[in-house]
């Protein structure tokens, strides 16, 4: 029997902490050290939930009592990884307590190991495999929930420009969302940083380009102003929502250009990509899971502001 949504959520969430750590596992020494206590974490998220979802456990079990305990109910079964978990909890033990820092040698196994417990407990206490619990449930919004399942599935069906498109689109629903429901009686939003330039080009105000004539400058600064003032109303939007810049430099890089019509519909203009190459699986990926970090970001501080009449 699968789990139920409140489990899967839980699970995700579980699967967030882990994926955290890989990233910080996978940093210079000493900050790589992090990892052992972000792993014993999620490894004991991992079986307080499976203890109250098999109904068995006691008061304040240890770290290693799980094993016996779940292992009963598993019939068939027994929890994988006891003795790797063990040394994982003595390393923990000793960061945390006693200020040891763990060799990267030795993250490097303990990522090793606690990714062996994920993939082989997964299945055996939930039936379900930990590749296949997603991250995009922990996304509240959910137009952009739905936009990022499609994208997952265009990912499966290695449909990498088709996937790039579904993400993009819900990182401006994202994004669209929050800034919604910021607004004041006035439809201000506080993530306003100057109107559109969309139609302040020099092509839009008739001004010819070509030669190098008073007006072809004029034309020429006129586009410079516009494109520098763009990108820094952009640059401090995403700054002022707490997210990473740096990873949304590469996101934009790699999605397309998404326009919200007065109607509400998304246009999407894909890039050209010449001789870079069509982006891999890899990259559809990163910028799935940089909407789903974006997400979690905007949740941790969200609030709405009621309308007076």
């Amino acid at each position: 029997m699968k789990p139920e949504e409140n489990v899967i959520k839980r699970l995700a969430f579980v699967k967030y902490l882990y994926k955290v750590a890989v990233e910080q596992s996978e940093k210079p020494e000493p900050l790589c050290s992090a990892s052992i206590l972000i792993f014993h974490d999620a490894i004991e998220l991992f079986l307080q939930l499976a203890s109250e979802y098999l109904d068995v456990g006691k008061a304040q079990p240890s770290f290693l009592e799980y094993w016996d305990l779940l292992s009963q109910k598993l019939r068939d079964h027994e929890l994988t990884q006891k003795e790797s978990m063990r040394r994982l909890n003595k390393a923990r033990v000793a960061l945390k307590h006693h200020g040891t820092l763990t060799s990267k040698l030795d993250i490097e196994a303990f990522r090793a190991s606690a990714t062996n417990f994920f993939k082989e407990n997964a299945p055996i206490v939930f039936d379900i495999l930990f590749s296949d619990i997603s991250l995009i449930e922990l996304v509240q919004c959910e137009d952009a929930r739905s936009s990022l399942k499609k994208a997952e599935e265009e990912l499966k069906d290695n449909k990498i420009e088709d996937a790039l498109d579904k993400t993009a689109v819900a990182f401006a629903q994202l994004i669209d969302d929050y800034e919604s429901r910021k607004r004041d009686r006035f439809g201000r939003s506080p993530f306003f940083f100057g109107e559109s330039m969309t139609h302040l080009s020099s092509f839009h105000m008739g001004i010819d380009r070509a030669g190098k004539s008073e007006l072809g400058q004029l034309a020429e600064f006129i586009d410079n102003a516009k494109e520098t003032i763009e990108a820094l109303q952009n640059a401090v939007k995403i700054l002022s929502l707490g997210i990473d810049y740096r990873r949304y430099v590469k996101f934009r890089l790699l999605t397309p250009y998404v326009y919200r019509m007065f109607d509400g519909h998304y246009l999407i203009r894909r890039n050209q990509w010449g001789s870079r190459g069509i982006p891999t699986a890899e990259d559809v990926q990163f910028c799935i899971d940089f909407v789903i970090e974006s997400a979690i970001t905007l949740q941790e501080f969200d609030f709405s502001i009621e309308k007076q009449g």
